[in-house]
């Protein structure tokens, strides 16, 4: 280790931000507090005890070598991410901004920078490309056969025969609406004032708006409709909404067996859609209402945007409603309550 002295040593061993020195060959020199703690140590001293070369740290060693390149190369480096391991085996994305200091003849002494956490720059920057791939993902299916079916047409309309024409306007049909709901979900997660998002109560039928969500899910689904009437006070649009993505994560995420219960109370309609996939456990359960998480069943590497139960649980609120997650033993349940009609 080199020794700082004076007011230098003082000054280095207070900064909060973690600095060091090391050799060309990647020997730690000096370090302060900071970088201990930042590497989950207690003390420099064990910092130092436990470290052969700093490349140890890196998770990939390579990057090491590009970083000392751009010092021999241009004396300094700015701003370069690099992912470390801590002590206890986690990791930590740190932003590097170093410079060589050189002897007369040109060679590389040793390098002495200063490290800034920005694991939480890090893993938005990575949520957000995959957040946008997956979007692609989701509306690149409907449109890709929305556009395929519609030139199919454009290019030969009259050497199709009715029938044939009809069922494919039906398929372009249902396949525009999957992508509109997609658009609907993404605009009610990203309101900044939900006050802005359009609900329009009014009394219906919520089994009717039940079986128009089930005839654009590909998986049969049993309908259970209870005693009493299941007209309730809401928006129907957006019940469907909730409805639609609650049918379509028990089709992602769930067992082969999916249906939907309606009961009514004396002053709600309650509709469970159940499942007899694996359950939640408490923490998942609390996670999934998040936006932009996806459910961990025996369908976890589906490709979901991850926002269909966080916008259900805001527009179910946004309606005088609830919802929440329930395991009765048997089927999970997805259990969304509103308003009855009087």
């Amino acid at each position: 280790m080199t020794t700082l002295t004076g007011g230098l040593e003082e000054l280095f061993s207070r900064l909060p931000v973690a600095v060091y020195r090391s050799a060309p060959n990647g020997q730690l020199l000096a370090a302060n507090p900071a970088l201990a703690r930042l590497l989950g140590y207690d003390s420099v001293s064990d910092l130092i005890h436990d470290i052969r070369l700093v490349e140890s740290f890196y998770v990939d060693s390579s990057v090491r070598s590009a970083w000392l390149d751009t010092i021999i190369r241009d004396g300094v480096v700015h701003d370069f991410d690099i992912e470390l391991r801590r002590r206890d085996g986690t990791t930590v994305w740190v932003e590097d901004t170093a410079r060589g200091v050189f002897d007369d003849a040109g060679a590389l002494l040793y390098c002495e920078g200063a490290l800034i956490d920005v694991s939480e720059k890090v893993e938005a920057k990575k949520a957000q490309s995959e957040f946008i791939a997956t979007v692609s993902h989701e509306l690149r299916n409907p449109m890709s056969v929305l556009l395929g079916l519609a030139k199919e047409l454009a290019s030969d309309y009259d050497g199709f025969a009715d029938a044939d024409r009809r069922e494919m306007t039906g398929v372009m049909a249902q396949q525009a609406e999957d992508a509109s709901w997609i658009i609907e979900d993404l605009l009610v997660a990203y309101r900044d004032d939900l006050s802005r998002v359009s609900v329009v109560a009014e009394e219906f039928d919520i089994a009717s708006e039940i079986d128009r969500v089930l005839e654009g899910i590909d998986h049969p689904v049993a309908v259970e409709l209870g005693t009493g009437d299941a007209r309730v006070v809401a928006d129907p649009r957006r019940t469907r909404q909730i409805l639609r993505n609650l049918v379509s994560n028990a089709v992602r995420y769930g067992g082969d067996v999916i249906k939907v219960e309606i009961e009514r109370t004396d002053d709600s309609v309650q509709v469970r859609v159940c499942d007899n996939g694996e359950p939640l456990d408490a923490e998942e359960a609390d996670r999934i209402f998040l936006a932009f998480q996806r459910g961990s069943g025996r369908r976890a590497d589906s490709k979901s945007v991850g926002l269909g139960l966080s916008v259900a649980r805001t527009l179910a609120g946004l309606m005088d409603g609830k919802l929440v997650y329930h395991h009765d033993g048997e089927f999970s349940s997805f259990i969304v309550t509103l308003p009855a009609a009087p």
